[in-house]
């Protein structure tokens, strides 16, 4: 077994074992799952009561990036073993039913036509006396729709075989077609198919990640995911500098660990320790031109963006007009890292107090991300954001406001609850409201800002203080 797959087991293993340290009958299954697991088994594992259920579904359940890293060993054998079940089986259209206990609130945010996602494995059973024993879900599945829906029928793997068990990989999309109460049996019945719109929008994610894998080793990715999506800068921090002491010091990754330490110090604010990390990742880049191209540019592009934040505009925009015009000269016209430059440039311009400037670099960047990127994308998020702040330098309130209520919606479905790009866009509604003398609404976006702010950001950070400021003057109003 490779050394990656052996540490991966590793993780997954003791943070199983320090979780049910004081319960000897979950010990001795992960001691037996340790000696006698292979990945051809991981439907029976997944559905034998115990320790591995549990916390693989926990995991899943709570987006935790980290969490479901340190479970990644197993998570990938199940995914994997899905997939082969899958399309070993041959059907067009199968009637399954689910029972679940939902809450009011889950309840109520169900609508006909609604798309859902699941975050976890989804299972199901064609027996519907199973389900209603623990509440039930009509679902119908449709494969004819696309080979991408994966779910497979279990039984024959399945500790509890007489459950007749399909599962769905996670990730599964449904629509709901209707939902009516059951007045003899007290229950609510949803009806939902697989959603071939939320397919053709995971086709277009899958294809995107698979062309930036072509630059971006997994490991990489996953930090990355960490500082971007997560917003665990510590967490992230942590990752690349255990990377730094284990790899030799000519390994090919050396550049890519400085690029993301140097954009995690830019996030917090330490601009002259980013700054170094930045420039050691321009020395290691060096020696690999032009191969590594695409990575020499993204470097160029993190220094000059911390240029911008330092309001040397000069500096920032000199190399962000060079990276632009090295990534076009290098690479294809759709490449999808054109609209991430296009981004920094464009705020390096707003910087520099070069409006108009600024707001045709990040249409421009608009424009591709509508035209060439994945529907949803955080990186389309952060244009809008900031044509929303060029907006506002320009008085055009009307228009910033409507920015300002599509970044926010991209953000909530993109990112972590507690994310410190959602506190920004927060803050920047609460000026408007502001401006319009419209105090309360506005005093409810800042402390929706603060919440996030105060837990994410270091006490010294400029964010903080401007939200800080920002919510001292609204108490006048209270």
């Amino acid at each position: 077994m490779p050394r990656g797959f052996l540490e991966a087991k590793y993780e997954m293993l003791s943070e199983c074992r320090a979780y049910y340290r004081n319960d000897v009958v979950q010990l001795v299954q992960i001691d037996e799952f340790e000696r006698k697991y292979q990945s051809k088994d991981a439907i029976r594992w997944y559905t034998k009561p115990g320790f591995l259920f549990y916390l693989v579904n926990k995991a899943l359940r709570s987006q935790d990036i980290w969490a479901l890293y340190k479970f990644r060993y197993f998570i990938v054998d199940l995914c994997c073993r899905l997939e082969e079940v899958s399309y070993s089986q041959s059907f067009s259209s199968v009637r399954l039913y689910r029972g679940a206990k939902l809450n009011r609130e889950e309840l109520e945010q169900l609508q006909v036509s609604s798309l859902i996602s699941t975050n976890g494995f989804f299972s199901c059973s064609f027996d519907r006396d199973v389900a209603e024993m623990f509440i039930g879900v009509d679902l119908m599945t449709d494969r004819s729709t696309s080979m991408n829906t994966v779910v497979a029928n279990v039984s024959h793997e399945s500790e509890l075989s007489d459950e007749n068990e399909m599962i769905f990989n996670f990730g599964s999309a449904f629509i709901v077609n209707e939902i009516s109460f059951d007045n003899d049996k007290c229950i609510w019945l949803i009806q939902m198919s697989s959603s071939l719109g939320n397919i053709r929008m995971i086709d277009e994610y899958e294809k995107y990640i698979l062309k930036r894998l072509e630059y971006t080793n997994p490991t990489m990715l996953f930090g990355h995911a960490l500082a971007n999506i997560s917003s665990d800068y510590a967490q992230s921090m942590i990752h690349f500098y255990r990377l730094l002491r284990i790899l030799p010091i000519d390994d090919v990754e050396l550049p890519n660990i400085y690029y993301n330490l140097g954009r995690i110090y830019q996030f917090i604010e330490k601009f002259e320790k980013s700054l170094e990390c930045f420039r050691c990742a321009r020395l290691f880049i060096r020696r690999l031109l032009p191969e590594r191209m695409f990575d020499y540019c993204r470097i160029l592009g993190g220094m000059g963006t911390v240029y911008s934040y330092l309001e040397d505009s000069e500096r920032a925009l000199e190399l962000l007009r060079q990276t632009l015009v090295l990534h076009k000269k290098s690479f294809p016209e759709n490449h999808t890292e054109i609209p991430f430059h296009l981004n920094c440039l464009g705020y390096a311009y707003f910087q520099a107090k070069q409006y108009n400037q600024a707001l045709s670099i990040l249409n421009s960047a608009e424009n591709f991300f509508q035209s060439k990127m994945p529907t949803d994308h955080q990186g389309y998020a952060q244009t809008l954001h900031s044509m929303d702040v060029v907006y506002r330098a320009l008085g055009n309130d009307k228009k910033a406001f409507i920015c300002f209520q599509e970044a926010l919606r991209k953000r909530h479905s993109l990112l972590a609850k507690d994310h410190p790009y959602l506190a920004s866009t927060y803050y920047q509604l609460s000026l408007i409201y502001k401006d319009h003398a419209e105090y309360e609404i506005a005093f409810d976006y800042v402390k929706k800002s603060l919440n996030i702010q105060l837990i994410k950001l270091p006490q010294s950070h400029s964010e903080l203080k401007l939200s800080k400021e920002l919510l001292r003057r609204l108490q006048q109003y209270q």
